[in-house]
């Protein structure tokens, strides 16, 4: 009879290993311990949680048959049965999740996926931020091609600044990620950004970024506003975040008022 523990663990260790993943970067991607990945991966941990193997999923970015795989291989391990349909239904609804929450949010905010793709705007962000056109073209746009774009940057008052905060924030975040083929598409997407080559070359990580941060943008019909950022990571979905952009001082609060994007009380 074969070893259904083995089996799993075998199967985690081949994927990690497919995509690059050392032990450390699986577990600082799915928020467990290096220990209990080793665990895992060496057949000593013979239940872990449903919960465990979805962020596993997550984390790998398994497509449909290696997932239906390793939910097998866990099935086998465990007893418990995996309801297929329920699953995949969580997963595509919490993208779903991602646009509902900013389509009700009062402030401007937008939804980013764990490349800092940008995938939905309310309409308060889309006139903070002047993208409508870009938006109704369906153009899929990066937040960083957004603040290095040669026309748009103008609108950021010390906007070198501002490039290089987020570079840094961009550079901790996908960390884990540089290996995937998207990502590296997209960095030489990047690098033919003028100013980007220059900054990313100077830029680098130091440790945990701070959660919020102000900068300035010029509007040009609202003027100049002062913006907090504060960033909304979904419980249990580390692919998707919401941005939202509340008034950094007195006079920017004004112009949220009138405009309806300050929340009642």
């Amino acid at each position: 009879m074969p070893d259904i523990s083995t089996d799993f663990a075998q199967l985690v260790s081949q994927l990690r290993q497919k995509r690059g993943l050392s032990q450390g970067q699986l577990a600082h991607a799915t928020r467990l311990s290096r220990t209990y990945v080793y665990h895992l991966e060496t057949g000593q941990r013979t239940n872990p949680s449903l919960h465990v193997v979805q962020n596993i999923v997550r984390a790998l970015d398994l497509p449909g048959e290696e997932r239906q795989q390793l939910y097998e291989a866990y099935s086998a391990l465990t007893g418990q049965m995996v309801d297929y349909e329920l699953v995949e239904g969580t997963l595509l609804d919490m993208g779903e999740l991602a646009s509902l929450l900013v389509s009700n949010t009062s402030y401007p905010a937008h939804s980013l996926d764990k490349l800092w793709y940008l995938h939905s705007w309310n309409e308060a962000s889309i006139s903070l931020f002047e993208v409508k056109e870009a938006i109704d073209k369906g153009e899929r746009l990066h937040l960083l091609e957004l603040v290095f774009d040669p026309q748009l940057r103008r609108r950021f008052h010390g906007w070198e600044n501002l490039a290089r905060r987020l570079v840094s924030d961009f550079q901790y975040n996908t960390r884990t990620m540089t290996h995937l083929p998207e990502f590296k598409i997209l960095w030489r997407s990047l690098r033919e950004l003028p100013e980007f080559r220059r900054i990313s070359s100077t830029v680098y990580p130091r440790g945990k970024p701070e959660p919020s941060f102000v900068f300035q943008v010029q509007n040009s019909h609202l003027g100049r506003l002062t913006l907090r950022t504060a960033t909304t990571v979904f419980t249990g979905l580390s692919s998707y975040s919401m941005v939202t952009y509340v008034p950094g001082d007195q006079q920017t609060l004004a112009i949220y008022r009138q405009h309806g994007w300050q929340p009642n009380g």
